[in-house]
């Protein structure tokens, strides 16, 4: 049968083909402005410089100097200068520190259009010897902060009538434990109430235009994870079980951090569109057991 474009289903077809903006433009955040908390080390740099190579200019919200520092001179090095990249003394558990984030951003760049949440904190200890104070400390930043930083960054969307995009990073402990024996109880359970903000942020600010998912990453090699270590005051009994467990394999291999911070990129574009309340996981299987090596039995204690 010839094409007929008096044909119904070719019109419908050909006003399908006339709305697509072009592929390039659906990836692009150009002309964005994007907050990266904890955007100066780690995932949040790659995230940040993914974001500058896309077309946004973008502000670092960091509590570190050190990391300020060497953040920006990387970049600008890159061809990123003040002109496309900015950092801000940020504590997100700060209230005021982030009322001055928002004021900062507004001022240097005149919108707020995305939000990137990848600051954290962890360290190792096994439940039963984890310090109350330990534990309030990571839900303190890793997710009170997120609380936080989106409460603000969601006010100023809404007043600026900004239908913005939000990623929250969290991680896939929140339903996978680790290490192999434990150790992780404060770290998981602050990530999972991150899932559950998720949610109820995407619910109550989509009549806004705003969307709101997470990236939930396994393991990565970053500087973070070789600096979170066993907690203070442990005995070495129990300090070694949790190096054991630390040290088992459970990844075929350990993702490269710009592997995830592409999937963060890509949820603060016009790709996401459809999608809100939503978690996507990249762990390179590990969620669903699909890795090429098993741990080694050797490594497991005796009945």
């Amino acid at each position: 049968m010839a094409y007929d474009i008096n044909n119904p289903s070719a019109q419908m077809l050909q006003g399908d083909l006339a709305q697509m903006p072009p592929l390039e433009d659906v990836f692009s955040v150009k002309g964005k402005v994007a907050i990266v908390t904890g955007g100066s080390s780690g995932l949040g740099f790659n995230v940040t410089a993914r974001l500058l190579q896309g077309g946004a200019n973008v502000v670092m919200a960091s509590f570190s100097e050190t990391e300020r520092d060497n953040a920006l001179g990387v970049l600008e090095e890159a061809g990123y200068g003040p002109d496309r990249v900015q950092f801000c003394l940020t504590n997100v558990t700060n209230e005021e520190d982030l009322q001055k984030l928002i004021a900062f951003t507004d001022e240097t760049f005149g919108s707020i259009d995305i939000l990137v949440t990848c600051a954290a904190t962890w360290s190792y200890a096994q439940i039963y010897n984890l310090p109350k104070a330990e534990f309030e400390k990571a839900v303190g930043v890793n997710l009170t902060g997120t609380f936080l930083t989106v409460k603000h960054v969601s006010k100023y969307m809404i007043d600026h009538e900004i239908e913005g995009k939000m990623c929250l990073v969290s991680s896939n402990c929140a339903w996978l434990p680790y290490p192999t024996f434990g150790g992780y109880a404060h770290y998981a359970a602050s990530q999972g109430g991150v899932l559950a903000l998720t949610i109820e942020a995407a619910r109550e600010l989509k009549r806004y235009g705003i969307k709101v998912n997470t990236v939930a990453p396994g393991g990565m090699a970053t500087e973070g994870a070789t600096k979170n270590l066993v907690i203070d005051g442990l005995s070495e009994e129990d300090e070694d079980e949790l190096y054991d467990g630390i040290s088992t394999p459970q990844l075929d291999e350990i993702k490269p951090v710009d592997s995830v911070a592409r999937v963060v990129y890509a949820m603060c574009t016009d790709f996401a569109d459809a999608i809100t309340g939503e978690k996507v996981v990249p762990d390179n299987g590990m969620t669903h057991n699909i890795q090429k090596y098993q741990p080694e039995v050797s490594q497991f204690p005796e009945d």
